[in-house]
């Protein structure tokens, strides 16, 4: 049997694009909620899940985040980078609600995050 060797960029933009089409999935089959609103008002419903921030997501919407959210968080792309993928302007986070599909999002992104050597907690 053949080893494929990938290296360790091929490797993070094969897992990008597994993230991304995971989250376009989700997107479409509605699993996916997107901006500071919607997420809140998930929380406040009681639903628990994974939260994803852009990197540049704004210091003040965070602090509104986690005063209520104390779940899994992870940091992935940039507002714009995370719109376009879903079609809109600008994205600063999706909460994903926990079934099987946000498993699997969740491990893939865990795989990507250590891959890159960060750290896959928003609340550090």
């Amino acid at each position: 049997m053949n080893k494929i060797n990938l290296t360790k960029e091929e490797l993070l933009n094969k897992l990008e694009k597994q993230i991304v089409s995971q989250i376009q999935l989700g997107w479409r089959s509605r699993l996916v909620k997107i901006g500071l609103e919607d997420t809140l008002e998930q929380i406040k419903k009681g639903k628990k899940g994974i939260v994803i921030l852009a990197k540049d997501f704004s210091e003040r919407s965070k602090r509104k985040l986690f005063n209520v959210f104390k779940g899994k968080c992870y940091y992935f792309l940039t507002k714009a980078k995370l719109g376009k993928i879903l079609g809109k302007q600008e994205v600063g986070v999706l909460f994903i609600p926990y079934n099987r599909f946000s498993l699997k999002l969740e491990n893939l992104l865990n795989q990507y995050l250590t891959l890159q050597g960060g750290n896959s907690s928003c609340q550090s």
